[in-house]
């Protein structure tokens, strides 16, 4: 399997994909009947707005800054790919374990790649700052992706200003910081810093990763980086006119996350099985790497971590669904748990 993930792959062998990190509530049902409302009147049969403004606009509001500082993509992934393509760094710098796709990234623009543990303890700038050097890229996730930690704010302004006097660059993929509460986001500093690049896909908060929403914020002016019609019409219909009304649903999704956190990670306790402390629906347990097959015999598939460095055979990560599909996993988890031992 690559670092790309798995995608569909519990769906289309009739396996719970215990992994997936979308939304546990799901797609909100004004989003989903504003889809059906664009395919309705025909959105589909003209081009969306030439840069996504529509959507631009949207995601500026509800992320509380100027249009002007925001630039939509067809997904994360789009957005990351063509901004290390501009940036061409000499050397990138990947805080791990972390995000796969960074490295492939990295690889990509021919970049020297240099990977530095960090688990979201002690000082992050003194852990990276003395392998900076001019035209360096400093590229993590916050918060992080896979062990769901996340970094303080005023040590990546830190971090963005130490890179700044270096020649460095900052990018800060924030994908999963509308399932947190206290927010650690750079989006409103972006106005400050020309050397911040703050990357933030809104399919997993929504649950709509068919329609891949991205956007980048930031100081610099990367317009002319900006595909023509970045995302399609539809997409671009929906959620724009749903933004509007996502701080409540975003506040729905944070309740949930942290009571239905607290119950399953307090039943992994009782069953003996490790784990590691996050921020988010989704988190990291270490177990022995027999425990994903037996799974897979009772209808659960969770994600084997092994091929991100420097995760190892027993590493897996899980995430939050909702409570009636949580609870045949905790029982089939104690079933696994009473026959191997």
């Amino acid at each position: 399997m690559s670092a790309r993930g798995h995608g569909g792959y519990g769906w289309r062998y009739g396996l719970i994909d215990m992994s997936s990190n979308m939304n546990p509530l799901g797609t909100p049902k004004e989003l989903i009947e504003l889809i059906k409302e664009g395919v309705d009147y025909g959105h589909y049969s003209h081009y969306p707005t030439e840069l996504g403004d529509e959507l631009r606009d949207s995601l500026a509001d509800f992320e509380g800054i100027g249009p002007e500082l925001t630039y939509v993509f067809n997904g994360a992934t789009e957005a990351l790919q063509l901004l290390f393509m501009h940036l061409r760094p000499r050397r990138v710098i990947i805080p791990i374990p972390n995000y796969g796709d960074y490295l492939r990234l990295g690889n990509l623009v021919n970049a020297e790649t240099r990977l530095i543990e960090y688990w979201g303890r002690g000082d992050l700038v003194s852990s990276l700052i003395n392998d900076v050097t001019p035209s360096t890229i400093v590229v993590l996730s916050n918060p992080n992706s896979p062990m769901g930690y996340l970094i303080r704010r005023e040590q990546l302004l830190e971090l963005a200003k130490e890179l700044g006097r270096r020649g460095g660059a900052l990018i800060v993929d924030e994908s999963f910081m509308d399932f947190v509460r206290i927010s650690e986001s750079l989006i409103r500093d972006a106005l400050n810093h020309d050397n911040v690049f703050i990357v933030k896909s809104y399919t997993k908060f929504l649950a709509v990763p068919g329609l891949r929403v991205g956007a980048v914020f930031t100081k610099a002016g990367i317009e002319d980086l900006v595909p023509t019609w970045p995302v399609n019409s539809i997409a671009e219909y929906a959620v724009s006119r749903y933004m509007k009304h996502a701080h409540g649903f975003r506040e729905l999704t944070i309740k949930y996350v942290e009571e239905e956190r607290s119950r399953v990670l307090s039943s992994l306790r009782e069953l003996g099985i490790d784990y590691y402390e996050s921020m988010t629906h989704y988190f990291v347990i270490r177990h022995k790497p027999w425990l994903g097959e037996e799974l897979l015999k009772h209808g659960f598939l969770i994600r084997d971590l092994s091929n991100i460095p420097p995760l190892t055979k027993g590493y897996f990560r899980i995430s939050i669904k909702s409570k009636d599909i949580n609870n045949d996993f905790l029982n089939a988890l104690m079933e696994v748990m009473q026959i191997k031992y």
